[in-house]
């Protein structure tokens, strides 16, 4: 603070108070500094970084540390600690040293608590809050074993595709144009041309015949908040239990460089210093999609994860890359909607990258992004696996995921949960 004058100390407290959140000290703590990971049996290592990579497929025990001078004023019944999205505390032992206060986790057994790692990558989350209600968060993504470039067999099998008679309605969003280019937000290329390609599909006797009627779609700056927002409740409402629900969005995706624990999809007017009231929470689809629709066949197909992450250091956007540096920030956009957005609801969901990777979009794939040029070849027909000429979500997943993981060289990774929809026609590939 200044010392020369107590009217400008008085104005930059003012300041402080309204652009840093709870969990900020000073702007330059990040929230993720409190916390090291520990792995005992592994190394003496102190992981303080955003991504772990280890060539081993298992750990035995994890090790969670809040530090001094935080430690102090953060009482062990406010450390939360989760793996791939469920709590572990309850198989957890806390004990303090010099260093700070110790969470101890082992690998779940024959009883309650403890965790299971996957091969792979695993998302692990660990958040406090002290005794002045100020919130820390860090997540770390663990990979553990050597990612071989092979075309994974989905975890589902195609039954007899299912088709029905209700009524279509679709909201398809793509925004390429940023009002505010703040805090590293860049605009995009293709995205409004990937949405505006999907209704057309849509509309078309191969993609289902939505009447247009039916279908909201919107692009750059007729992508607002209050547009985007209004658009989903209102066709959420009008779909009755046999009908089907599509949901499309193309755009930017990521957590909030001043709350990295709340994920939003960025829209046309989104301000990223002030993304808690600019920018769509992804929470906020779940909660539209638990209390306001009735259809019992809903498919969302998300292309949101073009920035990767958010650098707590600077308070901006990271993107164009996978974050490797202290400070960084993971996006765990994906993982949140594959895994816990539609967790218990059994509905379908796919997303065009997996944890921390950017989805890429280019002039090779016919101006668009390369998950909407796959969606789009699989729809026309390609991923008609079983010859039947009827096109399930079952199938467009398999197919989506394996052509990105190609074109890609497996930088880009689709994550997919066909749900309880895995057999629902998407698409004619025939007469």
């Amino acid at each position: 603070m200044l010392k020369d004058s107590r009217h400008r100390k008085l104005i930059s407290a003012f300041i402080f108070l309204i652009v840093t959140p709870a969990f900020a000290l000073s702007q330059n703590v990040s929230s993720r500094e409190p916390f090291v990971l520990e792995m005992p049996e592994i190394s003496a290592s102190r992981y303080t970084a955003p991504v772990i990579r280890l060539p081993m497929k298992d750990v035995p025990t994890l090790k969670f540390r809040v530090v001094e001078p935080f430690a102090g004023d953060i009482n062990y019944g406010n450390i939360v600690v989760s793996i791939n999205g469920e709590g572990i505390n309850r198989g957890c032992n806390k004990s303090r040293d010099v260093q700070g206060k110790v969470v101890v986790c082992g690998k779940r057994e024959d009883r309650m608590g403890g965790y299971v790692l996957n091969n792979g990558k695993n998302v692990i989350e660990i958040k406090a809050t002290d005794s002045k209600s100020r919130d820390f968060y860090a997540s770390y993504v663990l990979v553990l074993g050597d990612k071989t470039a092979a075309v994974e067999k989905p975890d589902w099998t195609n039954g007899a595709a299912e088709r029905f008679t209700g009524r279509k309605f679709a909201v398809l969003i793509g925004v390429s144009d940023y009002k505010f280019q703040d805090a590293g937000l860049k605009n995009l290329s293709y995205a409004d041309d990937d949405a505006r390609a999907v209704a057309e599909f849509l509309q078309s006797p191969t993609g289902g015949g939505f009447s247009s009627a039916d279908i909201k779609l919107l692009l750059n700056q007729d992508a607002s908040l209050i547009a985007v927002r209004s658009a989903l409740l209102d066709t959420f409402k009008r779909a009755k239990p046999n009908d089907l629900i599509f949901v499309f969005i193309a755009g930017h995706g990521a957590p909030d460089p001043l709350a990295a624990q709340n994920l939003y999809f960025l829209l046309s007017d989104t301000k990223v210093v002030n993304m808690a009231q600019t920018a769509f929470p992804m929470n906020e689809l779940k909660q539209m999609l638990d209390t306001q629709v009735s259809a019992q066949r809903v498919v969302v197909m998300i292309d949101t994860c073009h920035s990767a992450g958010v650098n707590q250091k600077t308070k901006s956007i990271v993107s164009g890359r996978q974050l490797e540096q202290e400070g960084d920030e993971n996006n765990i956009s994906n993982f949140f909607l594959t895994s816990q957005l539609f967790k218990q609801t059994g509905r379908a969901i796919l997303t065009s990258s997996d944890v921390n990777e950017v989805s890429q979009e280019s002039s090779k794939w016919g101006n668009h992004g390369v998950f909407t040029w796959a969606l789009l070849d699989g729809l026309k027909g390609k991923a008609d696996l079983n010859g039947d000429k009827l096109i399930t979500a079952g199938e467009i997943f398999q197919y989506t995921r394996a052509s990105v993981q190609k074109a890609t060289s497996f930088q880009q990774n689709p994550r997919a949960l066909p749900g309880s929809n895995k057999d629902l026609t998407l698409a004619f590939a025939g007469k």
